[in-house]
């Protein structure tokens, strides 16, 4: 079954409600007080899955009907571990950052080898110049 992935408009509107942590294309991540409330008033007489996520501001058309069955058997299940309903925590980025540093300072200090080779060359051939020992080529046609 092919993934839903949120549109540009869809992750705006998701986004501005205050029950959303994080959004991204293919991922909604949900605040504590929405756990909580979508727990409190889904068991409710006359009350359904799809009237809570609207009762919290979430449009029918954001969330198909087995998506919103899904987070509630997710909330459910954390909410009965030891551990209980807990916070979302920022999602995790990878870490390139050291790599990047370190192949930027590899760059670095080539080049400045290289810088280092040039300015050597310049000066030989500077002092080659005033020693008269380096002589233009002859330009015969």
């Amino acid at each position: 079954m092919k993934r839903h992935l949120y549109t540009e408009a869809e992750l705006t509107e998701i986004r501005s409600n205050p029950f959303t942590f994080s959004a991204s294309p293919g991922k909604v991540v949900f605040t504590l007080a929405f756990k909580k409330f979508v727990l409190q008033n889904v068991d409710k007489p006359r009350m359904t899955i799809k009237k809570v996520f609207a009762m919290a501001g979430y449009p029918e058309y954001l969330f198909s009907q087995v998506s919103r069955e899904r987070m509630v058997a997710r909330f459910r299940k954390e909410a009965a571990s030891p551990q209980g309903l807990q916070e979302p925590v920022a999602p995790k980025t990878p870490s390139t950052s050291k790599k990047r540093t370190t192949t930027e300072v590899k760059e670095l200090q080539e080049r400045v080898t290289i810088l280092e080779q040039q300015l050597n060359f310049l000066k030989k051939s500077q002092w080659l110049k005033q020693q008269n020992h380096l002589k233009p080529p002859n330009s015969s046609n």
